[in-house]
C-alpha cells in the first residue's frame, strides 16, 4: 500500500477523534463531494481526517488532499481485502478511533477494518434501499455501530417494524458547502435573450437526462430561445452516447455538453432554472440545494426526497411524473414566469441557510460522533 504524505499533522491519540474515510468510487459524484465537504469542515475546527482511496484514482487522490490526509490502497480488487492488514497497520499507527463507510461495496472491509482496529464504524446511507432482514444484512446491521441517513426518505425506508436496532438511526439531512458560492458572483448579465435550462449530474439514464433531452428537442420549434446547457461527469461511453444523441437531432445549436465543473458556481451564474428529472429516487439532491442557495430555481421530479427539500411553485416545481411533456410544462411555467424566478430563487436560498448547510450537518454528526 502506497500512504502518501499531505503535510498533515497526525492527530495525537489524546484528542477527541481520528477519522478514516472510505471512498471507493471510481467517478466523482455527490458522496464523494460530500466527504470532501465535511472534511473541509472539520479541517476548519482543526479535526483533521483520513481518505482512503485506490492507489489508481490519481483525480480522488488529487482533491482530496486539500482537505485531509490521503492514502491510497488496492481497493478496486477484491473490495480492498487485498490491502486489509497494510491499512490495518497504519490505522493502528494513526490512532484511528472512527471508520466512516459510504458505499454498500466497502462495508464487508470496513467491518473487517474495525475488527483489527478496535474503530467504531459509522455507514452513510447515501443510496434509498430499503430495508433488508436476511441473515447477511442483520449481520451488517449488528456490527455497525451508528448509521447516518441523509434524508427523512432514507431513514424511513430503512427502519420498519423488524430493523433491529432502530436507535443506531439518525437522520442528517446533507448540506452544502457555503466557501464553494458567492452570491454576487451569480447575477445573469443584462440582455441576455436566452432562456437558459441546466442540467447536472452524472450522465446516468436514470438521472433522466434523455427524457429532458426529448422534451428540449419538442420544445425548440416554438420556443427557440430555450437552451439547454449540460454539466456533470460519464464514462467515454456515457460521454460517446450524449453526444451521438445531440448531433443525430441536430441539437447542437441550443443544447451544450460543458462536462464536469470543478466551479459549480459559474454553471449557476449562466443557467435560469435546473432541471433534475431523475427516474431513479433520490436519496437527497444535493445539487438542488447548491442551485436553490445560488437563488436558481429547480424543477425536479415528486419522488425521493426531493419533496423534503423543494416546496411545490414556492422554491421550485416538482414534476408529478418523468415524461417529456411535464418536463415541458414544468419549464413553460419557469419561462412564462420569468418575472417571479428571482423571489422564488430567494426563498430557496433562505430554505438553504436554514436547513441545509454544512455547518448543521457537521454539528449532528458530531453530535452523533462524541
Amino acid at each position: 500500500m502506497i500512504i502518501m504524505n499531505c503535510n498533515f499533522r497526525p492527530v495525537n491519540s489524546g484528542e477527541v477523534m481520528n477519522i478514516l474515510n472510505i471512498v471507493g468510487a471510481k467517478i466523482w459524484g455527490g458522496a464523494e463531494q460530500y466527504v470532501y465537504d465535511i472534511d473541509e469542515e472539520l479541517l476548519s475546527r482543526h479535526i483533521e481526517t483520513v481518505v482512503l482511496v485506490d492507489e489508481t484514482n490519481t483525480e480522488m487522490q488529487k482533491k482530496y488532499s486539500h482537505v485531509a490526509e490521503v492514502w491510497t490502497a488496492d481497493l478496486y480488487r477484491c473490495k480492498g481485502f487485498m490491502s486489509l492488514k497494510a491499512v490495518a497497520k497504519k490505522a493502528k499507527e494513526r490512532c484511528i478511533d472512527t471508520i466512516q463507510c459510504h458505499s454498500g461495496k466497502y462495508i464487508l472491509f470496513c467491518i473487517a477494518l474495525k475488527k483489527m482496529t478496535g474503530a467504531r464504524l459509522i455507514f452513510y446511507k447515501h443510496n434509498p434501499v430499503p430495508a433488508k432482514h436476511d441473515l447477511y444484512h442483520s449481520w451488517v446491521q449488528k456490527h455497525v455501530d451508528d448509521f447516518i441517513c441523509v434524508s427523512e426518505f432514507v431513514r424511513n425506508l430503512l427502519l420498519d417494524e423488524r430493523t433491529p436496532y432502530p436507535e443506531k438511526y439518525h437522520l442528517v439531512y446533507n448540506g452544502i458547502n457555503l466557501r464553494r458560492f458567492k452570491l454576487e458572483n451569480i447575477k445573469r448579465e443584462a440582455g441576455n435573450d436566452c432562456f437558459t435550462v441546466g442540467f447536472a449530474a452524472r450522465l446516468k439514464k436514470v438521472k433522466g437526462l434523455y427524457v429532458l433531452l426529448d422534451a428540449v428537442r419538442k420544445m425548440h420549434d416554438d420556443y427557440p430561445e430555450i437552451q439547454l446547457v449540460i454539466a456533470g461527469a460519464g464514462t467515454p461511453e456515457q460521454i460517446t452516447k450524449l453526444r451521438s444523441v445531440i448531433k443525430e437531432y441536430n441539437m447542437n445549436s441550443y443544447v451544450t455538453y460543458i462536462g464536469f465543473q470543478d466551479d459549480m458556481m459559474r454553471f449557476y451564474s449562466r443557467i435560469d432554472c435546473l432541471v433534475l428529472p431523475s427516474i431513479m429516487l433520490e436519496a437527497f439532491g444535493l445539487v438542488i440545494c447548491e442551485a436553490m442557495y445560488c437563488e436558481v430555481p429547480v424543477i425536479t421530479s415528486n419522488t425521493g426526497a426531493q419533496p423534503e427539500i423543494i416546496e411545490h411553485k414556492k422554491t421550485g416545481y416538482l414534476l408529478p411524473e418523468v415524461t417529456p411533456g411535464a418536463i415541458e410544462t414544468a419549464i413553460l411555467y419557469m419561462y412564462d414566469h420569468k418575472n417571479e424566478l428571482p423571489a422564488m430563487g430567494k426563498r430557496g436560498r433562505e430554505c438553504v441557510l436554514e436547513r441545509f448547510t454544512l455547518k448543521r450537518v457537521c454539528d449532528q454528526i458530531l453530535t452523533v460522533l462524541e
